[in-house]
């Protein structure tokens, strides 16, 4: 057996013969501590000339068990194109690989699953519905139905029991805010219930009217 197999200089442990020779030297196949391999020949392993597969020339921080957005990391991936590689697990379960720039210059926080969730978000805003309402529906600025005689959305009145009926729909579903003597009353109510239902989703219906 070669004596040199499991033998280590500096960062690379020898592996294997690869059968190639340089100057009547042998060309071993190292792996270094970094998990990258190299070719190296027995001359520049003696000497010391070559002691790694190339990441001991550049001053590596470790990141691992930090924290980048949605992205924790798990452990070193190695280094290609000269950059820093990190292997990266995501708060939804799936891991990626990462360089050191892209993590602490903030472009990559994720898997890529945040991207989806803020295009699906915005997809709601164009269609203009978020969390099942309707933004348009629910929008002040909507005209009064032709057929409305009380003048006020969501305002009728009963002839029958001789009332004033404030109710409001959310989420397909139809709310019976209460019955008045008054209309007055019917619409302050109305407009306190859509202040309590509607309050948020109108703050976003004006990003799909800008």
């Amino acid at each position: 057996m070669d004596k040199e197999i499991g033998k280590k200089y500096g960062r690379l442990t020898v592996v294997e013969d690869t059968g190639k020779r340089y100057r009547g030297s042998i060309i071993y196949k190292c792996l270094c501590e970094c998990g990258n391999f190299k070719e190296v020949n027995t001359n520049k392993l003696h000497t010391g000339h070559v002691i790694s597969c190339g990441c001991a020339k550049h001053k590596i921080k470790d990141l691992t068990g930090q924290r980048f957005g949605k992205l924790t990391v798990l452990s070193f991936a190695g280094r290609k194109n000269h950059k820093t590689l990190w292997r990266c697990r995501c708060d939804c379960g799936n891991e990626c690989i990462a360089s050191t720039a892209s993590l602490t210059m903030g472009s990559t926080t994720s898997c890529g699953c945040r991207n989806k969730e803020n295009q699906a978000n915005i997809d709601s805003l164009r269609t203009g519905f978020v969390d099942g309402t309707s933004l348009t529906a629910i929008d002040g600025r909507r005209k009064v139905n032709k057929n409305n005689s009380s003048g006020h959305t969501g305002v009728s009145y009963d002839r029958s029991r001789k009332q004033w009926v404030a109710q409001l729909t959310f989420q397909r579903k139809n709310h019976l805010i209460g019955r008045f003597k008054y209309k007055r009353d019917a619409v302050w109510a109305r407009k306190e219930a859509e202040q309590q239902y509607y309050g948020k989703y109108r703050a976003d219906s004006k990003l799909i009217n800008k």
